[in-house]
């Protein structure tokens, strides 16, 4: 059985797709990317701003639920190019525990909108 989960604090995909998909313990979140929920509007900044506005609307949606980040235990980065990676990876690192951070796959791909990041995560329930 699986519930859904939606958080007004992050953006809210339309269509068939769930925002966060919750089976037992588990709560998948659907991809991310740099809209801010307040204005609806797309951050086409850097990667580094495109990166924290994706963050932080995982953070808000996984503090709604009453977790923390640490909570978090797979992320699934997908980024328009390599070229990019260092300067996600130096915002990225700032939102988990260094000793102790989710699992991590790192893609390139095209993205919606032409932005260059869009990431998913799996939370553990507490």
């Amino acid at each position: 059985m699986k519930e859904k989960f939606t958080s007004v604090k992050a953006f809210v995909p339309i269509g068939a797709i769930a925002q966060v998909s919750i089976t037992k313990n588990i709560a998948f979140l659907s991809g991310q990317v740099s809209i801010d929920p307040e204005t609806q509007k797309v951050v086409e900044g850097t990667m580094a701003q495109q990166t924290q506005r994706v963050l932080d609307n995982i953070r808000n949606i996984v503090e709604e639920m009453g977790l923390g980040m640490d909570s978090v235990i797979k992320c699934n980065v997908f980024i328009s190019s390599m070229e990019k990676f260092d300067e996600f990876n130096e915002v990225y690192q700032k939102y988990f525990d260094i000793e102790n951070p989710p699992a991590r796959q790192t893609v390139t791909a095209g993205i919606w909108g032409n932005l260059d990041i869009e990431i998913s995560a799996e939370v553990v329930l507490n």
